[in-house]
């Protein structure tokens, strides 16, 4: 594999479980810092309007989306597996049901003391359209009472489990329930007490933290963009699943977040499309042409 490079932000919980991912896999990758909110100037350009933390690059493709990085990790990668069938189950679960909850807790207790503007972009994203500080500050005890729930069930299973949700060795499932006991613990005052009703939870995250990120250097967003300008996508091409919508290589194609998010529409050239991934084609004065990868269960996919 060319060399990984990774766009994100160190407080980014949705990055944190793709770098526990490369401490599983033992790898080495490059680091590039990206500012919380948009704009992302030095990101753009290789996702075609794409905002979201975090972003993997190798060469001229890039990687939307940690579902999404998660399978290309398999894919380029030597080490233990991190994707399977239960673990791609369980982690939609975290993302959507439980993420939301944690998003909820964490910047509705939040909301007193980080900026503003953080909390009205996060709000855009995450929260029901036409939420109010006043309604999430009175909903707070049956969110906490929902993720509480949650936990529990998970807790349940890790205490029949063995050493990681799913045997001996770590995957996606453990790396997904690392970024949430990772954000709600230091993202939330009241977060350690509560997590506390949690043992089994807890040793499983105790030894993922231990093993770390892999081997990590830092990069420039500039070097970055070079890096992408000099290379060419060496992703494959073609149609290789039931295709509902009968699109064909070379359609222009949009491509959202689903659900109703401030996420902006990103527009290319389908390259590729299979039961999980759609690939487009991206042409961009900065950086020449590239392809983009993110999933597909997530997104809404139409014709241009």
């Amino acid at each position: 594999m060319s060399q990984l490079i990774f766009h994100h932000y160190p407080p980014s919980p949705v990055a944190e479980k793709v770098r526990i991912a490369f401490g599983m896999k033992g790898l080495a990758w490059q680091s590039v810092e990206i500012p919380r909110l948009p704009p992302k100037p030095l990101l753009m350009p290789l996702t075609g309007g794409y905002r979201r933390t975090p972003v993997a690059q190798i060469g001229a493709d890039i990687y939307g989306d940690s579902q999404n990085i998660f399978r290309m990790l398999d894919e380029e990668t030597d080490g233990p597996k991190l994707v399977t069938g239960l673990s791609m189950a369980l982690a939609s679960w975290s993302e959507t049901v439980m993420f939301a909850l944690a998003l909820r807790v964490v910047l509705t207790n939040a909301m007193d003391s980080a900026p503003p503007e953080f909390i009205q972009d996060r709000g855009s994203l995450y929260f029901d359209k036409g939420w109010t500080e006043e309604q999430m500050k009175s909903d707070l005890p049956a969110f906490e009472a929902q993720l509480q729930a949650g936990f529990a069930m998970l807790e349940a299973h890790a205490a029949q489990s063995g050493t990681y949700l799913f045997g001996d060795a770590p995957n996606q499932a453990d790396a997904n329930l690392h970024y949430l006991l990772w954000f709600v613990n230091g993202r939330w005052e009241g977060g350690p007490a509560f997590l506390s009703q949690f043992p089994h939870l807890l040793a499983i995250d105790a030894k993922l933290t231990a093993a770390g990120y892999g081997t990590e250097s830092a990069l420039s967003g500039e070097d970055a963009l070079m890096i992408a300008r000099e290379a060419s996508p060496q992703s494959p091409t073609g149609i290789f699943c039931y295709n509902p919508q009968q699109l064909a290589v070379g359609d222009r194609v949009v491509v959202r977040q689903a659900g109703d998010t401030a996420d902006p529409d990103v527009t290319g050239t389908l390259r590729m499309l299979d039961n999980t991934r759609i690939s487009l084609d991206m042409h961009n004065d900065e950086v020449g042409h590239t392809a983009l990868h993110l999933p597909v269960l997530g997104y809404k996919i139409k014709k241009a």
